[in-house]
C-alpha cells in the first residue's frame, strides 16, 4: 500500500494587502508517496515525491484567515483545490515512480573501458 502526504515547506506572504496583514501569496509544497515498509534509516521500502509552488490569491476579505490562525488542514485544502496537476494525477505519477523503483526498465552501467 502507498501513503500520500502533503509537505508544506514554506509560505510567502505580503505584509499588507487589501487592508489585511500577512496575506499568504505562495505555498511551497511537496507531495510524497511511500510504501508501508518505507524506512529511510534502513533503506527499505520505496519513496517518491514531487514539489512545486502554488500562487494563492487574490485575497477575499470575507474568507480571509489570519496567518497565525492558519492550520495545516487549511493550507492542504488550498492545495487539494488549486494545484495543477490535481493531487489524484500527482498520486498516479508517484505510484508509477514507485513501480519503476520496484521494477526498473533502465539502468546506468559502468563504462566498459573503465576498470
Amino acid at each position: 500500500m502507498i501513503t500520500y502526504n502533503w509537505i508544506i515547506s514554506s509560505m510567502d506572504s505580503k505584509i499588507h494587502e487589501e487592508g489585511l496583514d500577512d496575506v499568504v501569496v505562495t505555498v511551497h509544497w511537496r507531495r510524497s508517496a511511500q510504501t508501508d515498509d518505507y524506512n529511510p534509516e534502513t533503506e527499505t521500502g520505496y519513496y517518491a515525491d514531487v514539489y512545486g509552488a502554488l500562487s494563492v490569491g487574490p485575497v477575499d476579505p470575507a474568507t480571509f484567515i489570519p496567518y497565525n490562525d492558519l492550520t495545516k488542514e487549511n493550507v492542504e485544502a488550498w492545495l487539494n483545490e488549486m494545484t495543477d496537476p490535481t493531487p489524484a494525477e500527482m498520486d498516479e505519477q508517484l505510484a508509477a515512480n514507485i513501480e519503476l523503483q520496484k521494477n526498473p526498465i533502465e539502468e546506468t552501467l559502468p563504462l566498459p573501458w573503465v576498470s
